[in-house]
């Protein structure tokens, strides 16, 4: 058996989005399998980090000493000064790049061969393995979800590369290995063609302002696209099937540690996506003890699936 390399755990994070999910972070420190897990972000984050007694494992990292939030936020200012008109732009529309842009740039500063990439609202059911048992390979995880735009403008800072794997790369997190995350930044810086000399500038000159305005690139798209191009033997591709709407079934309140024995059975993990809520007629379903005896928390997700609305994410198993 292969020995599996110490690495971390990145998790870019808001100050209201940790207090909304904090009650569930002993999950991380548990079952992340990491050495340390470091949550970037701003200063409020830093005392929410600071006093939630997490265990020497759970750190935090300024967000701007990774890169300077004000620097992207001025380059995202200018490229949408068409539309802005002189008005401030709100610091939502370039917070969901930078946050990307953090996860990219971190590469630059890790000083082991891996990290891992991991979504703050995503919490782990049970343990697991980001290598494989036997060959000691790292995963690299699929979902199901497509978004054109994300090829879009992929092909606009790779020419020629476009979408080459059937599912998704998109999956809450992602294990990133250092050299090929700094070969495709420099990639990306060499592209002559696009303004700018960083690559979040040239991630934000490779999408026009239609684009800026509707979230047009995917940092796990484009890493995982890349190395399935160039890098097809760096991983080892697995199926990854996690709860998307876990807040629309379980309140953040009352999930247990059976609820999460019983999700662990189907589910690497759980996420609860801000502005999801327990509607009336679903409280007291996915939580209830007579239901999981009798059903599987797949079986459970299937039948509430039939009742999405066309375009709503669906989990779906090969088999």
């Amino acid at each position: 058996m292969a020995a599996t390399p110490e690495y971390d755990a990145l998790i870019v994070v808001t100050a209201k989005d940790y207090e909304r999910v904090r009650s569930q972070y002993h999950r991380l420190a548990a079952f992340l399998p990491a050495r340390r897990i470091f949550f970037a972000g701003n200063e409020d984050v830093e005392l929410l980090v600071k006093s939630s007694n997490l265990g020497e494992k759970v750190c935090f990292l300024n967000e701007n000493d990774i890169l300077p939030f004000d620097a992207v936020h001025a380059v995202m200012t200018k490229a949408l000064e068409s539309v802005l008109q002189g008005r401030e732009l709100p610091r939502g529309i370039t917070g969901w790049y930078y946050q990307q842009f953090l996860k990219m740039q971190y590469a630059r500063v890790c000083e082991d061969a891996y990290y891992l990439v991991w979504d703050g609202d995503t919490i782990p059911c049970g343990p697991f393995s980001m290598f494989h048992e036997g060959t000691g390979q790292p995963y690299l995880d699929l979902k199901g979800e497509y978004h054109k735009e994300y090829f879009t403008t992929l092909s606009r800072l790779f020419p020629g590369m476009h979408k080459c794997i059937e599912k998704s790369f998109i999956s809450e997190h992602m294990l990133m290995n250092c050299d090929i995350m700094k070969r495709l930044i420099q990639d990306i810086e060499a592209v002559s063609d696009i303004p700018g000399k960083t690559f979040w500038e040239k991630i934000i000159g490779a999408v026009d302002t239609e684009g800026l305005q509707s979230n047009s690139f995917s940092e796990f798209e484009t890493y995982g696209t890349y190395v399935a191009e160039r890098y097809p033997a760096a991983y080892r591709l697995r199926n990854w099937h996690s709860f998307r709407y876990g807040g629309v079934f379980f309140n953040l309140d009352t999930i247990s540690d059976t609820d999460y024995a019983w999700l662990a059975r189907d589910f690497f993990a759980i996420s609860f996506e801000k502005g999801d809520s327990v509607r009336e007629d679903q409280k007291n379903l996915f939580d209830n003890k007579k239901y999981q005896e009798k059903l599987s928390a797949r079986q459970m997700l299937e039948i509430a699936q039939e009742e999405f609305k066309d375009g709503s994410y669906l989990e779906v198993w090969d088999s």
